[in-house]
């Protein structure tokens, strides 16, 4: 309830001005007004100046989409789609707001585009807001999400909370017009677009954290996820990017997926590198040589006959025995035994290959003929290592057809000992042999359970001492070539 003063606004212009309505003209003598209230002319600016001073502020900014919600607010709505021009809007209404696409269009003097999404429910809970959410982003798949602007300025309770939310989830981009108030009221002319700041500005640390811990815990694909995330919100820190490249060229490489891991390592290496990365430059490009080296071995062995001469050359397998040997560490630190074992057994497999192809035989298509036509002596000496691991004497025979089975690992350890080959000299191949048949239990094998820790850590043993065995052999320092194959830790 008000009580009203009178006052003759003909006795002053002073008083005339401080009591009447900007843009009216005309003035009685004697005019009413509710006692406290202060008129301000630019109480009454007319909506086409409010968007033009809204599109000054703005300056040439446009958005491809707009999410608004409706409410009683027309002039925000349409000061952001006069605005910003977007190709497209969608309006999230409650059945009191069913009409708001049409006094949005009055206020721009224009009917509502047909394209204009109008979604009608009531939102009692946020759970119905990112359904309509949802809704309009599946018609809008076409879409980047970073291309979706939500406004965050009107709606009900759920629907700010909802917006807010959902978008923070899914990489939209987020506005809201603040405004003055006098009065409680709009002051038109002041609003201002603001673009809401990313918590990860001030949360990022947190999150860089655990990307960093996942990282050093072997988890290079979830640690890349977090930081191409927080390289896409806090454009600022370059670290992000690279560090979300360092990660998934060791992700891609923990699975043998060399082509892409040298891409992916040479696009890091190509930029100025942080200052924690370029510490560790040198190595890092010694990782990115040894897996160009690896992709052209593995490369030629596929499409060339060059079978043999490669798994002969030591230089060429060590960037597989390294990737191999290094994986399966990195495995062991995760407690994933039976994946650890089968790397080392391959490993172990790799070596019997490059050795026996010294002696000329490729172990997938052996031709023993020839290698026993040079040593006459062979054929008993495989026997008298069969009898000595309990194995019934079969021999070096071939097939009905003439042709001899592959080579398996344990196997090629026999031929190496009756070819008194300097790998297997101090090598007992009874630890051999039981150290893989625990292994062939695996479930990752021919078997159904898990390997257990200590059968895990008796195969290792052996793996190691014929490790040691291959670097003396082959007079190469273990630790160098084990240091390059490391992953390094941030």
């Amino acid at each position: 309830m008000y009580c009203y003063c009178r006052f003759d606004c003909t006795q002053s212009q002073e008083m005339k001005e401080s009591f009447s309505i900007p843009g009216n003209d005309s003035f009685g003598t004697m005019m009413e007004y509710p006692i406290g209230l202060t008129v301000n002319r630019s109480m009454n600016v007319d909506f086409s100046t409010q968007l033009q001073q809204f599109r000054e502020r703005v300056g040439n900014r446009q958005a491809v989409a707009l999410i608004l919600a409706g409410s009683r607010q027309e002039d925000t709505a349409a000061l952001l789609i006069g605005a910003l021009q977007p190709k497209r809007v969608a309006f999230l209404l409650t059945p009191e707001t069913h009409d708001f696409l049409e006094k949005v269009a009055a206020k721009l003097d224009r009917e509502p585009d047909p394209t204009w999404i109008r979604r009608i429910a009531h939102y009692t809970d946020v759970n119905q807001v990112y359904r309509e959410l949802r809704a309009v982003i599946e018609e809008w798949c076409d879409l980047d999400r970073d291309q979706i602007l939500v406004d965050l300025t009107a709606g009900t309770k759920p629907m700010t909370v909802g917006l807010a939310k959902a978008a923070y989830v899914l990489g939209l981009g987020t506005i809201y017009i603040e405004s003055d108030y006098e009065q409680n009221q709009v002051v038109p002319g002041s609003q201002r677009l603001i673009d809401p700041s990313d918590p990860y500005e001030v949360f990022g640390d947190l999150e860089a954290a655990q990307a960093r811990r996942l990282f050093n815990a072997h988890d290079y694909v979830n640690s890349e996820r977090i930081y191409r995330d927080l390289a896409q919100r806090v454009k600022e820190n370059k670290g992000y990017e690279q560090l979300a490249l360092l990660a998934r060229a060791y992700a891609q490489w923990d699975t043998f997926g060399l082509a892409a891991a040298a891409e992916t390592m040479a696009q890091l290496l190509a930029q100025s590198l942080i200052t924690e990365l370029r510490v560790q430059q040198r190595l890092l490009e010694a990782q990115r040589d040894a897996i160009s080296r690896l992709l052209r071995t593995t490369q030629a062995m596929r499409y060339s006959n060059t079978d043999l001469s490669t798994l002969a050359d030591a230089d060429a397998i060590l960037p597989l025995l390294g990737s191999l040997h290094a994986n399966a560490l990195r495995r062991e630190a995760q407690r994933r035994y039976d994946t650890a074992a089968l790397l080392h057994y391959r490993s172990l497999e790799l070596m019997s290959q490059h050795r026996l192809a010294t002696h000329g035989v490729l172990a997938e298509h052996p031709d023993l003929d020839r290698l026993k036509q040079r040593q006459p002596q062979l054929e008993n000496e495989y026997r008298a290592v069969e009898r000595s691991l309990g194995f019934r004497e079969r021999g070096l025979q071939p097939n009905r057809d003439g042709r001899y089975n592959p080579i398996t690992l344990l196997n090629g350890y026999m031929l190496l000992k009756a070819l008194q080959d300097p790998l297997v000299q101090s090598v007992n191949l009874a630890d051999i042999q039981n150290r893989v048949s625990v292994r062939n239990k695996s479930i990752l094998a021919h078997g159904f359970r898990q390997i257990t820790e200590t059968e895990y850590r008796d195969f290792v043993s052996v793996v190691e001492q014929v490790l040691d065995q291959f670097f003396a052999i082959i007079a190469h320092k273990r630790e160098n070539w084990e240091k390059l194959y490391r992953f390094i830790k941030l």
